[in-house]
């Protein structure tokens, strides 16, 4: 039999499985690794990135898993944490492929039909971007897929031990995300419906008794979040006190409690759409249809192994569309993963009539490579939006804003972007620990003194801009400022007016944050520069590219996300736009890209991005503003006479 004959009925060897899902593993590895952030970046990674290594981790950290994990990986590489913590994300994204590997087999009784399914899940356009950057959704999905083995594995052979194995593991990814709640509705149907003994056999006092001390144990790793209690300057009264902060913290309720359930019914249609889209970027349109088959076909051999994927696909699904949150798409990675191990059954049901139909071996080991062939081809097409191996824009923004400041001659208050502030607070423990920084909410009640101090000692006082706005506003003349000349980064207007005639170049403007909005003045100098227009009344999306000098080649302004392709002077480029900006607020791989000649020339975000590029497609001049990436200004505190 050939190694890629699909044979649905007959289970591969364990050694077979074993194998299959270690060599698909390393590939994602290689893939991840090639592609790896190296270093710092803004939003919750950076918030990470600082907290890892920690000796204490606070309830609203949470995570307690992926922070031990991460930590590990700190003292074993002795590289900078930020770098060891995204390297954590890929070894748990590779093994969470090499568990995929197992668990689609286990499901479709092929390890061929599971090999293409796990490389489609390995390149799917959101996973593969979590999986190169520190977040938790690579070691997520591990454990999806370890507690999905599991259970499996228990139904084929229902011994006590291996029902304890699932409920370890289970109770073991609470301490990395309690999203993990959203596979118990498809996971307790199954335990119900699948039991040798019936349903009553779940609720006997053994298994009950097992299941809670298995909650118990993996609940316990949250005493590392809850003892940061008692080292606060006030301590909780009492342990019940302290669980209800905790409760509080942990499950974030102050806000999750406004955005669970909570898309207006106005933007049901937009969502749907959105949905849409996010499923076309992770595999095409293909594979939906194909997961549709896989999970016709499964329900037909195991009725309950196909109410056990519909359950899992549909809560998960059905809560990433009502979360009203910014980062919507991470939310729906779960239920991508399920589609994509739908297509193993889907493919084995293929090749079983294939050989039904008298087709040789060649034909269906062809099914096999077809698939596998699909699923390169996406990983080839995303590849260079993907890789973020050159990516130091956020050390880019942060190495200027704190040049020239350390803690004998200066103080730095800001006032930033969440995003931004995250990365700082990272930059300032790890990169510069020699940087004295301050927020200025927490200070301005006592600025004066807090300026008056510090330049009795020769101390300058250094501000971002919406810290000086706040010192303006609530001191006026009192504590004048200037300009710290040190800082200093071309607008994009000055970086246009000295590129060379016929220089290539992409422009987009994407519909801003609400607390980061362009000049429009200067915008629209920039854009009459470059030989183009720009309406007032302008779409989300908006596209501009060609020579300098010369009328644009490319001008689109799109209410939806689009993907244009043009040729600059012989440079194949790409302007791909990767959000859907009614619900994306927050998109660490960017909201778009300009790919020219396979070179990752441009990552767009919302606001104005800008490239000058050559013709091999390398990046001359990048520039952004109204976004998080654009130069931060810095000024002084003038010292009183």
């Amino acid at each position: 039999m050939s190694a890629l004959s699909l044979t649905p009925n007959v289970a591969g060897s364990r050694v077979r499985r074993l194998l299959a899902a270690i060599l698909v593993s390393a590939c994602a590895f290689a893939l991840y690794d090639a592609t790896l952030l190296p270093g710092v970046d803004f939003g919750d990674t950076g918030s990470f990135q600082a907290t890892v290594g920690s000796p204490v981790i606070s309830p609203r950290d949470g995570y307690p898993l992926y922070f031990a994990i991460g930590g590990l990986f700190v003292r074993a590489t002795h590289s900078e944490p930020a770098h060891a913590l995204n390297l954590a994300s890929a070894v748990e994204g590779a093994l969470a492929i090499g568990a995929f590997v197992l668990a689609a087999a286990e499901l479709s009784g092929s390890v061929a039909a599971a090999i293409p399914a796990a490389l489609l899940f390995a390149g799917s356009y959101t996973f593969w971007s979590q999986a190169i950057i520190a977040e938790v959704y690579a070691l997520h999905a591990l454990l999806v897929s370890a507690t999905l083995l599991l259970l499996l594995r228990w139904q084929a052979k229902p011994t006590l031990s291996r029902l304890s194995a699932f409920f370890a593991v289970y109770a073991l990814g609470f301490g990395n995300h309690l999203s993990m709640v959203l596979l118990l509705p498809g996971y307790a149907l199954f335990l119900l419906t699948a039991a040798p003994g019936g349903w009553r056999s779940m609720v006997r006092p053994r298994v009950v008794m097992l299941a809670t001390t298995f909650a118990v144990l993996g609940a316990l790793q949250y005493v590392w979040n809850l003892h940061e209690l008692w080292l606060r300057p006030h301590v909780p009264n009492g342990l019940i006190d302290a669980l209800s902060i905790f409760w509080f913290d942990v499950t974030k309720s102050d806000w999750r409690e406004t955005m669970v359930a909570r898309v207006p019914q106005s933007m049901l249609g937009a969502r749907a759409a959105m949905y849409g889209f996010d499923l076309r970027q992770q595999f095409g349109w293909p594979i939906p249809i194909l997961a549709l088959v896989g999970l016709i076909a499964l329900w037909r051999r195991s009725w309950r192994r196909g109410v056990l994927m519909l359950t899992l696909y549909l809560v998960n699904v059905l809560f990433a569309f009502s979360y009203n949150v910014g980062d919507t798409h991470v939310f729906y990675l779960p239920s991508h993963l399920f589609v994509a191990m739908l297509v193993a059954p889907a493919l084995a049901l293929i090749a079983q009539m294939a050989s039904q139909s008298r087709m040789r071996a060649q034909a269906r080991t062809a099914i096999a490579a077809l698939a596998i062939l699909y699923a390169a081809a996406r990983v080839y097409q995303d590849y260079p939006a993907l890789n973020r191996s050159t990516d130091h824009r956020p050390a880019a923004v942060l190495s200027p804003l704190t040049s020239g400041l350390d803690d004998q001659h200066a103080v730095l208050l800001t006032d930033l972007n969440w995003q931004i502030q995250n990365g700082l607070s990272y930059y300032t423990k790890a990169v510069r620990p020699e940087v004295v920084e301050a927020r200025m909410p927490d200070v301005l009640l006592y600025a004066p003194a807090l300026v008056r101090d510090n330049h009795a000692i020769g101390r300058d006082v250094a501000l971002t801009e919406r810290a000086r706005a706040e010192l303006a506003a609530a001191y006026g003349p009192l504590l004048p400022t200037r300009r710290d000349e040190r800082v200093t980064a071309p607008t994009i207007a000055e970086i246009v007016a000295r590129l060379p005639p016929k220089t290539r170049y992409v422009l987009t403007v994407l519909k801003p944050s609400r607390d980061l909005t362009p000049d429009e003045r200067a915008l629209e100098d920039v854009v009459r520069a470059l030989g183009g227009h720009i309406d007032a009344g302008r779409g989300d999306y908006v596209a501009i590219a060609g020579l300098v000098g010369q009328t644009p080649a490319l001008m689109v302004d799109s209410a939806s996300p689009f993907h244009r392709t043009i040729d600059l002077e012989k440079v194949r480029v790409d302007v791909r736009m990767e959000s859907w900006l009614d619900f994306d607020t927050i998109r660490r791989m960017g909201f778009g890209h300009v790919i020219a000649d396979r070179e990752h020339t441009l990552i767009i975000e919302r606001g104005v991005s800008f490239v000058a590029f050559d013709a091999h497609g390398r990046a001359m001049q990048t520039a952004y503003a109204a976004n998080i990436f654009a130069p931060q200004p810095r000024y002084l505190v003038i010292p009183s006479p």
